[in-house]
């Protein structure tokens, strides 16, 4: 969905990309004893170069630098098994591979693969390499984590990191995006349901009087201050007439013609500004009439249901 919630913000910053990129290149000091010693890893772990690539791109279909070869899997055969003349770690600044100046999601899924059990080598020192990318990866939000196992060994994936002194708030839509494009989690608002949750953040849409930092005095609106707090993770939008995904700056528009999970961020962060036990038990009796498996907890939307909803409850918006 372009402008949506689920396109990924590109928060790996170029810093961080070349931060990690050093490790691969360079190794990283570990404690020895009383002193310190500098270990490498590759990349590509016990795999073939060519071999770790094909888990993830489909080489015979994409370019060649070389004018020789028909496709990057010849190129790069010939330029790191047969002449081995591309410098050392080459991929991550090879403009096809999109790690340098791609998507978030797509670097993040290199990474992840880079830990993958039938990638690693178990007897290396990946631990240590995947401790200093995740230190690295939190300066720009994410994290790696153990999502499943395999063989009783951890899988990694990815997430947005919330450390426990993290006073920014991340709504829903943002905590789940992975979740919520891969079909994992799905989730139906019906029109009347809809209605009912905007009257409800309607009767807590107060208005404040605030002082900028010049000392002038202003007026904003609970709704107000639930779109700037939007506005730092996506731009909030809604279907008009004519289905076209638009921004909005109305509560009305964007609780009854957005995303569903649109929804659920408007309530979490109206609870934000409305800490109340009377806010929480409320709202979750609007869910609950409406067949809503989801509950406000602690100012978190959760399940209400033992297993993930099942993805055949996704509607079209």
């Amino acid at each position: 969905m372009k402008g949506g919630i689920f396109e990924i913000m590109n928060r790996i910053s170029e810093i961080t990309k070349r931060d990690i990129l050093d490790l691969f290149k360079n190794g990283i000091d570990i404690p020895d004893l009383w002193d310190t010693k500098r270990v490498t890893y590759n990349y590509f772990g016990r795999l073939e170069e060519i071999e770790f690539l094909k888990r993830l791109y489909d080489l015979k279909n994409m370019a060649s630098l070389d004018s020789r070869l028909p496709d990057a899997e010849g190129d790069i055969w010939q330029h790191t098994v047969n002449n081995d003349d591309y410098p050392f770690c080459w991929v991550f600044e090879d403009v096809r591979f999109q790690l340098l100046n791609g998507s978030d999601e797509m670097y993040l899924k290199f990474i992840c693969e880079i830990f993958h059990p039938t990638v690693r080598f178990e007897k290396g020192y990946w631990k240590e390499f995947l401790t200093e990318i995740n230190r690295l990866l939190q300066n720009d939000a994410y994290e790696l984590y153990p999502s499943v196992k395999i063989s009783n060994r951890d899988v990694y994936g990815w997430r947005i990191f919330q450390p426990e002194e993290n006073k920014m708030f991340i709504p829903y839509s943002q905590r789940n995006a992975k979740a919520i494009k891969d079909k994992k989690i799905g989730l139906s608002i019906t029109r009347s349901a809809r209605n009912q949750i905007y009257q409800f953040l309607e009767r807590y849409n107060d208005i404040y009087r605030e002082t900028d930092e010049t000392g002038w005095q202003y007026d904003i609106s609970t709704g107000e201050k639930v779109f700037n707090d939007i506005r730092q993770f996506y731009i909030p939008r809604c279907y008009n007439d004519q289905k076209q995904y638009l921004e909005t700056g109305s509560l009305q528009d964007f609780v009854n013609h957005s995303s569903p999970y649109c929804v659920l961020d408007s309530i979490e962060i109206f609870e934000k500004y409305n800490h109340s036990h009377e806010f929480e038990t409320q709202i979750n009796t609007i869910l609950k009439l409406n067949g809503i498996s989801l509950k406000l907890d602690n100012g978190k939307i959760t399940s209400t249901l033992d297993v993930q909803i099942k993805s055949s409850t996704l509607a079209p918006i």
